[in-house]
């Protein structure tokens, strides 16, 4: 049965110990939801500081506070937040991004177009990128500094920290896949599953908000160490559950040896997954109606 929407737009924000970033950057949110008469969701994943006691506070426009019984990670978390909006489109923020005034009112022109699942935020890093190299899909933000102002660039992926997606893509993609955990890559490949499957992802230049990562939740609470081996092992993943071009494959295979002798527990952490990559790429392959090559192409004229 369909759920019945009731509201224009909805803010979801995961949050994990987040409880200094709530109560710098809620006031903006809020400001920017006024705007638009959006309802705002915040999905605390069993948090240890006073995150729930800021939730609960007096913010002058209600909040609809969810709480996990246990810490799900944040794949599952803003899944969950998606699942309960009351809307077709929904923005989704991290803690650690605050908005400008007319930030998600003027998001909402990008979804005139039926082909757009979403819209990457502009915190000022550039659009998100891609390139191929040495057997690794390796992405990247940025502004190559000759593109037409005029013109709605192309984004690879829309960050999960700060973007509006429309809820039935997302919905009908899955969402972030569990295959991530703890955290990184989920929205690349929540992005990328769009592109295969013949939705586009733009940049909205004109929707302006800041990114504090400094003070992100994972920055404070996991060893640079530990983050790159996770980025790491997920960069493989993404390869075994995404691309299916026989050329690209073949190359990946070909410097795999490699990368295993170089960083082996890493490639090892990810071969230990590698079932369940492949029982979510047979999933999705069926939904598949562009080519890996074809993707990248947007974006090599550009690098």
């Amino acid at each position: 049965m369909t759920k019945q929407l009731s509201k224009s737009i909805t803010v979801a924000i995961p949050s994990w110990n987040g409880a200094k970033q709530l109560k710098k950057n809620l006031p903006s949110v809020i400001k920017a939801a006024k705007r638009v008469n959006a309802e705002i969701i915040i999905v605390d994943d069993a948090s240890s500081d006073d995150s729930v006691a800021v939730i609960k506070g007096d913010w002058g426009y209600p909040i609809q506070l969810v709480q996990n019984p246990t810490n799900q990670g944040y794949g599952e978390t803003i899944n969950r937040a998606v699942a309960l909006a009351q809307s077709e489109l929904v923005v989704i923020l991290n803690t650690d991004v605050s908005l400008s005034d007319d930030c998600i009112e003027k998001s909402l022109p990008y979804f005139v177009d039926p082909s757009v699942f979403a819209l990457g935020l502009n915190s000022g890093e550039g659009y998100m990128r891609v390139k191929w190299e040495r057997g690794l899909f390796h992405h990247f933000k940025g502004i190559t500094g000759v593109e037409d102002k005029s013109v709605t660039p192309f984004s690879l992926w829309a960050s999960g920290g700060q973007s509006v997606i429309r809820r039935s893509y997302w919905l009908e993609l899955g969402g972030m896949c569990p295959l991530y955990k703890p955290f990184y890559w989920e929205d690349t490949d929540l992005g990328y599953a769009a592109w295969k499957r013949g939705y586009t992802i733009l940049w909205g230049r004109d929707c302006s908000c800041f990114h504090d990562h400094e003070s992100s939740v994972i920055a404070g609470s996991f060893g640079k160490k530990e983050v790159m081996d996770v980025a790491q092992r997920n960069q493989f993943l993404f390869i075994w559950k995404n691309i299916s071009d026989a050329g690209l494959l073949l190359t990946h295979l070909l410097y795999l040896p490699i990368y295993l002798i170089r960083y082996p527990r890493t490639v090892i952490s990810a071969l230990l997954n590698l079932p369940t990559a492949l029982k979510y790429r047979k999933l999705q392959s069926q939904y598949w109606t562009r080519l890996d090559e074809d993707i990248l192409s947007i974006w090599r004229d550009s690098q």
